[in-house]
């Protein structure tokens, strides 16, 4: 049995044959992620054996909001109609290699702890994801994801769901 390790993302990390099966998430970690890091658009943490280097999952973190008109009206309630703000979950992703191996929603659980943890230093009303197809929004909604109004695959899980995992 491999043990895994999810780590901040280096540029060490062994990529290039990272493959997903959906192009935009590939080409992101094969030659968009040391941009993003440099610019601070987002923080990426890669799923790797323990000891290596070859990455096979990852996910990337930002800042963000989600505006209040797209808010349910039982999660509006009682918040001022601005902004509200959120932590994205901008991708996800495990190599085809490692599939079926329950590796995204060990990826999943790290990021809801990380922003579980950020919580307690700043302002944050959920976790934010737009979901890229049908699979990908039905892998969320599993784990207690919710619809914006604006799109079925624009989708939130609020910050005191996520503190009720982990305490």
């Amino acid at each position: 049995m491999i043990d895994w390790v999810v780590e901040s993302f280096a540029k060490q990390h062994e990529r290039t044959d990272f493959s997903c099966g959906k192009p935009a998430l590939d080409d992101f970690i094969r030659s968009r992620v040391s941009q993003y890091e440099k610019r601070r658009l987002g923080k990426t943490f890669v799923l790797v054996p323990s000891g290596g280097k070859r990455v096979v999952g990852y996910f990337t973190l930002a800042a963000g909001a989600v505006s209040f008109s797209n808010l349910p009206a039982d999660a509006s309630r009682k918040l001022p109609q601005h902004p509200v703000p959120v932590v994205l979950l901008a991708r996800l992703a495990v190599d085809q290699s490692v599939q079926g191996n329950r590796l995204g929603e060990r990826l999943l659980l790290d990021a809801l702890h990380r922003t579980a943890e950020l919580s307690s230093r700043l302002g944050i009303y959920a976790l934010e994801v737009d979901a890229l197809d049908a699979a990908a929004t039905a892998f969320h909604v599993k784990y207690g994801f919710v619809p914006l109004l604006d799109d079925p695959r624009h989708l939130f899980l609020p910050i005191t769901t996520i503190e009720g995992v982990f305490g």
